[in-house]
């Protein structure tokens, strides 16, 4: 009964297995939304479906009992995998060139030197160590064997990746149950030490408090953003500790948690002052941003829904939803605050302005803690040695016969064989046929 687990356990079945359940797993969790409410989900997907998915985690399947399952039956596989195999590679790496295994190499190339004497065989030993490598040295009565081994290393990549796989799983399920993510959400002056947690309705607290000191958006000339930036300061035990710029893909670093500058939102700093046209008059209205205000003549209402910057390169502009009578259904207008500029257009009756606006910024960030984030990294930097151990190192065999004739030549016989990249075994083997064509 063990041996059959010991080899359920090493069969490539279960690595295939455990692959697709992590694909299948990963595709729910890129399809289904993920860190939402309850009542989101309970909205989108209703009842029964809300509470099955609720209930087996998919709605934060990372974190989940059924993915971390997964997760340990891959681990598990891997590790009996290199178990079982890791000891007879190592083996193989350790044993020394064998001569009677050598000597039946196929021959590739035989060459005969006019002249053996102690200079040519030391150009000799020299150019075959530059190709070859070093050499095993070995005397068969008047022959003298040269045995080379490349790509002994080779053997040890796939072990290696191994090793880096299980490195970066264990680092991402460490930073997965024991690391948190939030959102921090400032304006320009605004302070704040609380996080506001991706995963829950809940808020954590910080030992230190983070300050938006200016916040910089450049734009290109249509209007979309070129850069944005948050000059941050961060404040521990009643004392300025740190000031940082987060920009896009430049995250801080502050105390253990990563500040990414994940989004912004222009504001208005105060009501928006909204100028109204109807039926000849010219009324000005304080409308707050997302709340309903009623027209002055009775008819209609009106709501500031967002400001943008700079619309297409026309400048600040303000996005309404209008509506001209109670029974309609809302309109969204568009109206820019620069009056040099040729207006966008209204449906009316009633035509829009904008009197007074004034525009501050609130920057949007995203704060890791991620404990695992380093076994990550150590993970990714051993998977590119045991990737080029694994696929660019090739195992090859060779072994040079000096053989020294009774008129004072010397025949050289040179055996190899490789074990893959041929097309690598066929560069070393003209190598070496250019090299020794040159003493002839």
């Amino acid at each position: 009964m063990l041996s059959r687990l010991w080899d359920g356990l090493t069969s490539i079945r279960l690595a295939l297995l455990s692959l697709l359940l992590l694909a299948v797993v990963a595709i729910i969790g890129t399809l289904l939304p993920q860190g939402q409410s309850w009542e989101f989900y309970q909205e989108r997907f209703g009842n029964l479906l809300g509470e099955l998915f609720w209930r087996l985690g998919l709605f934060d399947v990372y974190r989940s009992p059924l993915f971390l399952m997964i997760i340990g039956l891959f681990m598990v596989n891997l590790t009996a995998c290199s178990l079982k195999r890791l000891p007879e590679a190592l083996r193989v790496f350790q044993r020394r060139p064998e001569l009677e295994v050598y000597k039946i190499l196929p021959p590739r190339l035989q060459f005969t030197l006019p002249v053996h004497d102690k200079a040519t065989s030391e150009r000799m030993d020299k150019a075959l160590r530059s190709i070859l490598g070093c050499a095993l040295e070995v005397q068969d009565q008047r022959t003298a064997w040269r045995l080379y081994q490349r790509g002994r290393w080779g053997r040890l990549g796939p072990y290696l990746i191994h090793l880096s796989i299980m490195v970066i799983v264990g680092g991402g399920v460490i930073g997965g149950i024991w690391g948190y993510q939030g959102r921090m959400d400032l304006l320009e002056g605004q302070s704040a030490n609380t996080l506001a947690l991706s995963d829950s309705d809940r808020s954590r607290p910080l030992d230190f408090t983070v300050r938006l000191d200016r916040f910089q958006v450049d734009f290109y000339p249509n209007g979309s953003p070129r850069e944005f930036r948050s000059d941050l300061t961060f404040r521990k035990s009643g004392q300025e500790n740190h000031s940082a710029v987060c920009r896009v893909n430049h995250p801080v670093a502050f105390d253990g948690l990563s500040f990414y500058q994940s989004s912004y939102e222009a504001l208005p700093r105060a009501a928006v002052k909204l100028g109204v046209q109807v039926a000849g008059r010219h009324l000005v209205l304080e409308a707050p941003l997302r709340r309903r205000l009623p027209l002055p003549d009775g008819r209609g209402m009106v709501m500031v829904l967002r400001l943008e910057p700079d619309l297409g390169g026309m400048g600040p502009a303000l996005q309404l939803a209008y509506r001209s009578d109670a029974a309609g259904h809302p309109r969204i207008v568009w109206v820019l605050a620069d009056r040099s500029q040729k207006q966008l257009p209204q449906p009316g009756p009633h035509i829009f302005s904008v009197e007074e606006v004034e525009i501050t910024y609130r920057s949007g960030l995203l704060v890791k803690y991620d404990p695992g984030v380093w076994l990550v990294y150590l993970g990714f930097l051993l998977i590119l040695p045991g990737c080029w151990l694994a696929l660019f190192t090739p195992r090859q065999r060779w072994a040079v016969a000096l053989a020294p004739q009774k008129s004072g030549e010397l025949t050289i016989t040179i055996h190899g064989v490789g074990d893959r990249h041929k097309y690598a075994f066929q560069r070393r083997l003209a190598r070496l046929e250019a090299k020794l064509k040159e003493w002839q």
